[in-house]
């Protein structure tokens, strides 16, 4: 997926700034650290302690995780393309 596309479903609160954060991320080469922060952030959100039984993770939290999960394979594909050129 393209980044422009990506970052476009993100959250409203932030289309309103000039440069939205994920941009400081991905040109500061933390955004891969950031994604993947996430996605174990909102994997395990739902649990009330990590010894306890995994509860039923929310519809929202998996698409989130979804989201950060494409923002990572946007990263791999552009690099890809770079190191390929």
């Amino acid at each position: 997926m393209q980044w422009n596309r990506l970052i476009q479903r993100g959250s409203d609160h932030y289309k309103s700034l000039s440069v939205e954060p994920i941009d400081l991320y991905k040109a500061g080469g933390i955004l891969h650290d950031f994604a993947i922060g996430n996605i174990i952030k909102y994997a395990f959100r739902n649990r009330s302690s990590l010894t306890s039984q995994l509860e039923m993770v929310s519809i929202s939290d998996m698409k989130k995780i979804i989201h950060y999960a494409e923002m990572l394979i946007s990263l791999e594909e552009e690099r890809t393309r770079n190191v390929n050129k």
